[in-house]
């Protein structure tokens, strides 16, 4: 089997280079530059935009507290935004003009019902067609190479990868949620503390993966139970960020009546907080579980100097058989992984997203 590697000029491959040899000073090097570099992409551009943001709340009382951005204070009191808006300006009239055809936001066009179901039944018929003819020459493929039962240690695989999923999902719930909810209901706290979640959510998780190996190393902890703790790495910012989104965006008004009602600690969690959240935390589950799958491929198998730490999991299944090119095994890892994932959001994330648009949204 041919096994190719590529890298770009970057900090990443500069990573890779340093786990390679298992040169730790290297990796810390990297990871102040990357903290500098999002505190700085945080204080340009994000914190200014969620400033900016606050134009759109649209509630009976005023926030307590409003989020300021210098950056944002600055481009109000300069002539530099005009200028770069002007020349803008024709192409944005251009694109008004050429999609006039299709409505407007005040006059949307409106087409027939029957149309309009006709062109879904045809879109649907097309797109099931080749669904179902590029899942036939992938079996033919797989039954050829490997055979069919290949499938049935992938799914055990499978299996094990689901059970840390789980697990990171409730322990992520648990600790996220309340200091979501503290960081979301308190704009003080929120701009404290928007700059140290945007660091740990924007770092790349696998820069911190020398330092897991090696403390999985010298403790003596399985890759099996480790790996969802590398898993987590990436994946748990997801619930965290949507929980404070969803805290944030809880009208004043209602925390005001909240108080002045007294309404205060499991009732107050209970009746208000949980419901009023739920629709952000749904959010945040489903690109979570999405998240620790994705993650689970580097996860599962981690390289740090002379040490290859494996978990049994369906990450490492897939990760090892594109280390050698194996791509029928490669395949067969995908499509398992697409029936769990697929399962579980129909099963699960579907049915409480649901939940979430009928009973909680606000």
């Amino acid at each position: 089997m041919l096994n190719h590697t590529y890298a770009l000029p970057g900090i990443g491959s500069y990573v890779a280079a340093a786990i390679e040899q298992g040169s730790l000073s290297h990796v810390g090097i990297a990871i102040v530059v990357m903290v500098a570099m999002v505190i700085a992409v945080n204080f340009v551009f994000w914190r200014p935009m969620v400033a900016w943001a606050e134009r759109f709340r649209a509630e009976e009382s005023a926030a307590a507290e409003r989020p300021r951005s210098v950056v944002l204070d600055l481009l109000r009191h300069s002539a530099v935004p005009g200028l770069v808006a002007r020349p803008a300006r024709p192409a944005g009239r251009f694109l008004d003009t050429i999609t006039r055809p299709f409505g407007l936001a005040e006059h949307p066009l409106q087409r027939p019902a029957l149309r309009t179901r006709t062109g879904d039944v045809f879109f649907a018929g097309a797109i099931s067609v080749v669904v179902i003819f590029g899942a036939w020459k992938a079996l033919e493929y797989v039954h050829v190479h490997l055979g069919l039962g290949a499938f049935g240690p992938a799914f055990l695989y499978g299996a094990a990868t689901f059970a840390r999923v789980i697990v990171l999902l409730v322990v992520a719930s648990v600790v996220w949620v309340p200091i979501g909810v503290w960081i979301g209901m308190n704009p003080r706290v929120s701009r404290l503390a928007q700059p140290v979640v945007q660091v740990l959510a924007s770092f790349p998780a696998n820069f911190l993966f020398p330092f897991a190996a090696a403390f999985f190393v010298a403790a003596g902890i399985s890759l099996n139970v480790g790996g969802i703790l590398l898993m987590a790495l990436g994946a748990q910012w997801y619930i965290l960020f949507n929980v404070i989104a969803g805290a944030s965006a809880i009208p004043s008004d209602l925390r005001e009546a909240m108080r002045l009602m007294g309404v205060r600690g499991r009732l107050r969690w209970r009746r208000f907080i949980l419901p009023a959240i739920f629709p952000a935390y749904v959010t945040g589950g489903i690109t979570a579980a999405g998240g620790a799958w994705n993650a689970s491929i580097v996860a599962e198998v981690v390289d740090y100097g002379h040490h290859h730490l494996v978990a049994r999991g369906l990450g490492a299944y897939i990760a090892e058989a594109a280390t050698v090119g194996d791509f029928p095994q490669v395949l067969v890892g995908v499509a398992v992984m697409s029936v769990y994932v697929v399962g579980l959001n129909r099963l699960v994330w579907r049915r409480l997203y649901h939940l979430a648009e009928t009973r909680y949204s606000l």
